[in-house]
């Protein structure tokens, strides 16, 4: 059994966010497993506001949640609170959604970065000229050297060759997968009697939802009862509406908004296929927890999903717009192809393991001090 560890953890949102992803599904997921196992963990992430989350500091699941600023000042904020606490941590968790916290210009202890995906060209789809060059430089040219003494974890072998790209030492970045909730009982599939698609996930640009909107559009001609559940947040959401509505696809396509895990449950439990038209992930978490009900999955073939989904095996990869429809119509038409996909999709989600991911992040850590104190032995 470890000693107790004090552990501090950035991220710019946390779980009771409307617009929480699969970066703060792995935070939550790993920090209740440290808690579970003897450990204090400290979380500071911006504040959605009391309709979301009831109090600005709260206790879940044995972590310690404070919240504060919004999406920008939060950076500022945070940094300002472990300046004030410097003390209190042993190891600190920055994790960058494009851009971390900078915590290595005040950080005196160890700490490691986790990266879900490296944004690059995003950067100029999701932000207007200036913020878009400001995002891309800090991620591009001051992270890579600010971080260059600090492990780093990549959360898929594609986030792993984009941070090489971006000259991170190789030597030290480890690819750790996000894990997986499988459901208790594998549930059976609840047949509506219609051709369903799901995607669940946040709202943004750069998940081009649009295109997913479009291709239902298409494909009403040949399967009259094709419905398309859309679930999550985001600030893409009105423009999605609109195009909805501008299509008048209103009777089969359904925006349920942020959605709880029992909602969520039955969404994928309903779906004949998952689809997402992401133009990059760092992994692809929505995707192994549609599989994990036993739902394939249906993407373009760009960094990050194609390392989540098999492809011919747990669901397909387009290389266009035409590919990825043909690859809707098999799963929709064919119960044979469905078949054989959904038993690799359940076989393939239950690899992935959150207690693996959790205690190989504390590892992680541990190690890398190891090796400091080491290096700073010799030095003496």
């Amino acid at each position: 059994m470890r000693n107790s560890l004090r552990i501090l953890a950035l991220n710019w949102r946390f779980i009771r966010d409307p617009q929480a992803g699969g970066a703060e599904i792995n935070l939550y997921e790993q920090a209740r497993r440290w808690v579970r196992d003897g450990h204090q963990v400290t979380i500071t992430c911006a504040d959605p506001g009391r309709k979301y989350a009831p109090q600005k500091q709260e206790v879940i699941d044995g972590i310690i949640v404070r919240r504060m600023g919004n999406r920008f000042t939060v950076y500022l904020l945070a940094l300002i609170y472990y300046l004030m606490h410097i003390k209190s941590y042993d190891y600190i968790v920055d994790i960058s959604n494009g851009i971390p916290f900078f915590t290595p210009l005040l950080a005196q202890v160890t700490g490691v970065l986790i990266v879900h995906h490296v944004h690059g060209l995003q950067w100029f789809r999701e932000f207007p000229f200036p913020f878009g060059v400001v995002g891309w430089f800090l991620e591009s040219r001051v992270v890579p050297v600010l971080y260059a003494s600090w492990p780093v974890i990549a959360v898929s072998p594609s986030t792993h060759d984009d941070l090489i790209e971006l000259g991170f030492d190789p030597e030290k970045i480890s690819v750790v997968f996000n894990g997986v909730n499988l459901p208790g009982k594998m549930p059976e599939k609840c047949l509506s009697g219609k051709h369903r698609i799901a995607y669940v996930g946040r709202l943004k640009r750069y998940k081009r939802i649009d295109r997913l909107v479009q291709h239902v559009s298409a494909l009403r001609t040949q399967f009259p009862d094709i419905h398309l559940d859309i679930a999550g947040d985001g600030d893409a959401r009105p423009q999605i509406e609109q195009l909805v509505q501008q299509l008048h696809l209103q009777d089969c396509v359904t925006m349920h908004g942020y959605v709880d895990e029992h909602t969520k449950a039955t969404i994928l439990s309903s779906a004949d296929v998952f689809a997402t038209t992401s133009m990059h992930e760092g992994w692809g978490l929505s995707v192994i927890e549609a599989n994990s009900y036993g739902c394939p999955a249906v993407a373009y073939d760009v960094p990050g999903l194609r390392v989540s989904i098999r492809n011919g095996e747990t669901g397909f990869l387009a290389l266009d717009d035409s590919s990825y429809r043909d690859s809707l119509v098999m799963i929709l038409s064919d119960h044979t192809i469905y078949d054989r996909l959904s038993e690799c999709s359940r076989n393939w989600a239950a690899k992935f393991d959150w207690d693996v991911c959790a205690q190989k992040t504390l590892q992680i850590l541990e190690q890398w001090k190891l090796k400091s104190l080491v290096t700073t032995n010799q030095n003496v």
